[in-house]
């Protein structure tokens, strides 16, 4: 009798490991296909960069240093652009050189081709190294410069265990409507993790995503205050890097954003379908 009930205690053991083993090897497959699978239901992937080799410099350029706070301490040196593991990852730093004027260097990445009265979406997998005083963004600006227009996909602060996804528009900030209708979400997440973020942009919204959830829309609406939806009227520039402020502790650095990658969609067509 106590025999038959080892067996059957050391049978049940070994039952509930390989149940476990399997659990486990089955939610490590469900989580990598949720990383690779490209499939978005009514979507066909135009183009993708994966940052497996190099940046491909005919599609990419390095951000231009600019009077904008996004643009302040942008540089081209090669320790703020590195490729790791299939990651790009954009580094802010302290200046080697120690020049009080530019305290600091950042790193950050452009691709044109956002053009206007187009439907598209857009997704960016990164995982940031979260330090105090930088602000990881991935956003769209127009192409013509204009820095009162932008559509934040992501805009994360310090240590915050949370992104901003918002717009910015004349009508938001001019004339002072933020609120109607609300303009920005607060999406609580772990930036120190990899996340899927996400916009689709249409003649009439921008819609957010955050790990294939939609986290935010954004319309257009009738009225006669001026600047309101913009963001359909002008071809845009996809930008991904960070900012650091002028107060930033030069201890805490580097701060670093990894792209794991990027894909652009298009609609899908019969033909685009096959």
């Amino acid at each position: 009798m106590d025999n038959k009930i080892n067996l059957n205690t050391y049978m049940n053991k070994n039952i509930i490991l390989l149940l476990t083993v399997l659990g486990c090897v089955l939610s490590s497959c469900f989580q990598q296909y949720n990383n690779d699978d490209k499939f978005r239901k009514g979507w066909s992937v135009e183009w993708e960069e994966n940052f497996d080799d190099q940046l491909d410099q005919t599609s990419w350029s390095k951000i231009p240093s600019g009077k904008h706070h996004m643009y302040r301490y942008m540089s081209d040196s090669s320790a703020l652009y590195v490729l790791e593991d299939g990651n790009l990852i954009l580094k802010g730093i302290a200046n080697p050189l120690d020049d009080k004027r530019l305290p600091f260097l950042t790193g950050g990445i452009l691709r044109e081709g956002v053009k206007a009265n187009e439907t598209k979406r857009i997704e960016a997998r990164v995982r940031i190294n979260a330090k105090v005083g930088a602000s990881p963004y991935i956003a769209l600006v127009p192409d013509t410069g204009e820095d009162n227009i932008i559509i934040d996909i992501i805009d994360q602060y310090g240590n915050d265990e949370f992104v901003y996804q918002s717009v910015t528009s004349e009508y938001t900030t001019t004339q002072g409507m933020p609120d109607n209708p609300p303009s920005s979400a607060l999406v609580s997440v772990n930036p120190m993790e990899y996340h899927i973020y996400g916009v689709e942009k249409y003649p009439d919204s921008i819609v957010f995503y955050v790990d294939g959830t939609r986290t935010k829309k954004y319309p257009r609406i009738p009225t006669d205050i001026p600047g309101q939806f913009p963001f359909n009227d002008m071809d845009m520039n996809l930008l991904i890097g960070l900012r650091l402020s002028k107060d930033t502790d030069q201890a805490v650095l580097p701060a670093e954003v990894y792209i794991d990658w990027v894909r652009y969609y298009e609609p899908q067509t019969e033909e685009t379908s096959k």
